[in-house]
């Protein structure tokens, strides 16, 4: 049986005008939470056509239930994601919801969003931007004193300077590790080229 499609809808997804020309699509069916239709309310000139769009059907407000609000917290805390508001959240763990009955995507220009969301498997559909290529954890670290911290942590406990942050994906991990693994050997074979 083939599932029917489902497109999550997150603020930036509203901001591009995605779900305003959806008449278009009569195949696929939009949803959305409460937190980000109260959260983009303020855009005046598209509240009669948000409301018309959920008067219609056509646009579903809906909230996910507390167990996957939890386990996408987990998620988002797992890698590093500590800056997700409580939409955003919402948004995934919807999309997690749908995925037992619907072919869902979530429509999101959120980087904060699509790594969760792919992390989790879900699929993601950027509506201005490129998007992330590949999901992965985050990483604080001190630029002066070179340590890495695996927490919510914004200063270093050393030095006091403000922590930077970097996206440590699975697939940039593999490629570094290749090329230390290809300079040790590298460099086995260049001591064995002067010992002789």
């Amino acid at each position: 049986m083939i599932k029917k499609k489902v497109i999550v809808l997150d603020a930036t997804a509203f901001y591009a005008g995605i779900p305003l020309s959806s008449f278009s699509h009569p195949s696929i069916q939009y949803y959305t939470t409460s937190s980000v239709l109260n959260e983009v309310r303020h855009i005046k000139q598209s509240i009669d056509a948000m409301d018309l769009l959920v008067n219609t059907g056509k646009l579903i407000v809906a909230d996910p239930k507390q167990e996957y609000i939890e386990e996408v917290r987990a998620y988002a805390e797992k890698i590093g994601e500590y800056d997700l508001s409580d939409a955003d959240i919402s948004i995934i763990a919807l999309a997690l919801m749908l995925q037992q009955s619907y072919e869902v995507t979530i429509a999101s220009d959120d980087y904060g969003i699509a790594n969760v969301a792919m992390v989790m498997g879900l699929s993601i559909s950027y509506t201005t931007s490129r998007g992330i290529r590949y999901p992965g954890k985050w990483v604080r670290y001190c630029k002066v004193c070179r340590i890495t911290y695996n927490d919510a942590s914004k200063v270093c406990r050393v030095c006091g300077n403000k922590l930077r942050s970097r996206l440590v994906s699975s697939w940039r991990e593999k490629e570094e590790q290749k090329k230390r693994e290809e300079g040790r050997e590298g460099e086995r074979k260049e001591g064995r080229i002067n010992e002789s």
